[in-house]
């Protein structure tokens, strides 16, 4: 096939089914062109190797440099973030026609799609290896699991308890403002006590720890799959999901509970301070009645979710850490995406939770 178009468009090129080191050894002439600006017809374009894509990239040099831009033309998008990902200026750009409102509509519902299958597939794979697969092949680090614990739960726990004591105090401030009124402080213990344990000491344990523990583990997550360590791990035979994920998996699920009880207890405690010191009731009394419209159920509801919540957390951070191709303003993206979407699923859980349990 001609390298070259008819002589009116000069500055288009038709590239070949394979652009491979003979192609470009034979059409080295065009390296040395002078156009301002050139578009390459990706239309018959099947496969390149690196040779092709280096001659890309010169190409592009030689455009920049003289001001103007290279254009590929007809190119599908998996070979475009192939020649991008080899390419430092990212001014190589390719017209896409914008078709109608079906053809975009089934794009967005393709792209979905495969981001759910993907998601699921790190879901799967995280709950595989941390369960079943963990007697099948052990690629954990000795201690790992210590370590993730410290580093998720001991952490946390000084701003867990801080917080959730804060809610406490302002939440049971303003009910007994209320509450006063009409004479029934002594409302205020059942209900500071069952908010914080079926609501808000674990929501607010996961929201917390969303912010800090999602965004650690996709920025991890991210940093080594930039620096090809993930692949590194691949080439000696270690499951990435195995050795990064479920020591982290195991960590936040056996510490969220315990860290979403504290949480409970400071926003109770706090409860407790307004009731004796604003309403003048008694100790005895605040706690009866506290332990009076406690039931077993609240306290496995708060526990229940405070589990499901910790899974959600490792489940969207490590997600969103493996999908991270490019540089470190990808892993920004990725790591701020990762912080909003786990903070919004546990909302949505929250809210699904309050219906059934």
């Amino acid at each position: 096939m001609s390298s070259r178009s008819q002589k009116s468009d000069p500055s288009l090129i038709m590239m070949p089914e394979l652009i491979d080191r003979n192609w470009v050894s034979s059409n080295r002439a065009l390296i040395s062109s002078q156009q301002k600006s050139v578009i390459m017809d990706f239309s018959a374009t099947k496969n390149f190797d690196s040779a092709g894509i280096s001659f890309i990239r010169v190409i592009q040099e030689y455009c920049r440099k003289a001001g103007g831009k290279l254009v590929l033309r007809n190119i599908r998008r998996e070979q475009l973030s192939i020649i991008q990902s080899w390419t430092i200026d990212q001014s190589i750009t390719a017209p896409v026609k914008k078709g109608s409102v079906f053809v975009q509509t089934g794009d967005a519902l393709i792209k979905a799609w495969d981001t759910s299958v993907n998601a699921l597939s790190i879901l799967t794979e995280m709950i595989y290896w941390g369960t079943i697969g963990a007697f099948i092949k052990r690629d954990m680090r000795k201690g790992s699991l210590g370590e993730q614990m410290y580093q998720l739960g001991m952490k946390a726990f000084f701003i867990v308890v801080l917080l959730s004591f804060l809610i406490g105090l302002v939440l049971a401030l303003q009910t007994a403002i209320q509450l006063q009124t009409f004479g029934a402080g002594i409302f205020l213990a059942p209900l500071i006590g069952i908010s914080m344990v079926r609501e808000f000491g674990p929501l607010m344990t996961a929201i917390i720890l969303a912010g800090r523990t999602g965004s650690a583990t996709t920025a991890e997550i991210a940093t080594m799959g930039v620096g090809e360590e993930i692949d590194a791990l691949k080439t000696m035979g270690i499951n990435p999901i195995q050795f990064i994920v479920v020591p982290k998996f195991w960590a936040i699920t056996i510490t969220m509970p315990v860290l979403s009880i504290m949480a409970t207890t400071a926003g109770i405690f706090g409860g407790y301070l307004i009731g004796v010191f604003y309403l003048d009731l008694g100790s005895s009394m605040f706690l009866n009645e506290l332990i009076k419209n406690l039931y077993f159920k609240d306290v496995f509801a708060g526990v229940f979710k405070s589990i499901i919540f910790s899974w959600l957390i490792i489940w969207i951070g490590a997600f969103y850490g493996f999908r991270v191709r490019g540089g470190a303003e990808a892993v920004g993206k990725e790591t701020t995406a990762s912080v909003v979407t786990g903070i919004f699923i546990i909302i949505i859980a929250d809210a699904v939770f309050s219906f059934f349990l």
